[in-house]
């Protein structure tokens, strides 16, 4: 009997065993890394008794969603085992899938990714004994390129009639029999500023994130300038960005204007440049040559422009001391 019990404790255990280890789903742990040119992977397993588990080290803004093959009913993780369906992860910036077509192959395949540096993530598959984690790694891909900008043209709006403060300064001429020279430089710090403000863009994608989606060097716009009074493209180009950009105004930054104050006052001289602004709507149009994706993001261009000085002289009196 005691012989028997020994040979039947013998024979569970070496079923266990057969199903833990003898038939193990997975032999290695792959390292699987994708491009635009090697964008899809399939990992092939030793059996059938496994199943999708979780996509980990994803970040806090992906969504994962699971479906059927067909992509027409939602389905969550885990699969069960021997369980089909496909898992896509995405954010503005990244989207890839994981497709269980098979009980014994898992294909991988990269969408975009839009950030500067490859993106590391793992697919955590397994069964009740084991599990196992697959390392994936997305190369960067490439980003958007602007295609064309247009301007609503009837909503131009022009104004020259705006000064800004540039400088100042007090002189004190009450105690001095002679006049005093000063010298201002109105157009030492002078820049034309541009800014293209958003109002909507496709696919709810925030003005912040505009930069991470474009390649620097394809992104020049052609903008309106001001000749003789007629807007128009003469040829003037900066690169679509949603922070303001300070341009060369074309104004002598060494120009220095000479004051002459009369003995006896106390001023306070302020020094302002006369500005040429503009408003004008604007769609501009960007595709991705990779993924032939395309977006439309619209908003408004402003332009401020310097073109003159103006100093004016405020006396100061004893009120004001």
């Amino acid at each position: 009997m005691l012989q028997c019990s020994i040979l039947s404790l013998m024979s569970v255990l070496a079923g266990c065993n057969s199903e833990v280890f003898i038939d193990e789903f997975l032999t290695d742990c792959p390292t699987v890394s994708l491009s635009e040119t090697e964008n899809e992977v399939t990992v092939r397993f030793d059996t059938d008794n496994w199943s999708i588990i979780d996509i980990n080290y994803l970040r806090s803004d992906m969504s994962v969603f699971a479906t059927d093959l067909e992509g027409k009913n939602g389905k969550s993780l885990p699969f069960e085992e021997g369980e089909t369906g496909i898992v896509h992860c995405r954010n503005t910036f990244l989207d890839f899938q994981v497709e269980k077509r098979t009980s014994r192959e898992l294909h991988l395949i990269a969408g975009e990714n839009l950030y500067d540096r490859p993106f590391e993530a793992a697919i955590r598959v397994g069964n009740r004994y084991e599990e196992k984690m697959i390392q994936i790694s997305f190369a960067p891909t490439r980003k958007y390129q602007v295609d064309s900008v247009a301007y609503d043209w009837s909503q131009f709006s022009f104004y020259d009639n705006m000064l800004e403060p540039v400088d100042e300064m007090v002189v004190n001429t009450l105690n001095s029999t002679q006049p005093v020279t000063v010298c201002f430089y109105p157009y030492r710090n002078s820049a034309r500023t541009v800014e293209f403000s958003m109002l909507g863009s496709s696919g709810n994608i925030g003005r912040e994130d505009v930069q991470q989606l474009l390649e620097d060097s394809l992104s020049q716009v052609e903008i309106p300038d001001v000749v003789n009074g007629v807007p128009g493209l003469y040829g003037t180009k900066v690169p679509f960005c949603v922070q303001e950009q300070r341009l060369d105004a074309g104004l002598d930054k060494n120009l220095g204007v000479e004051k002459k104050l009369e003995p006896g006052r106390k001023v306070r001289l302020e020094v302002f440049t006369g500005m040429k602004m503009y408003n004008i709507p604007y769609k501009v149009y960007l595709s991705n040559s990779f993924t032939g994706k395309k977006m439309i993001f619209s908003g408004t261009l402003s332009s401020s422009t310097p073109f003159d000085y103006l100093i004016v002289p405020f006396d100061i009196t004893n009120e004001d001391e």
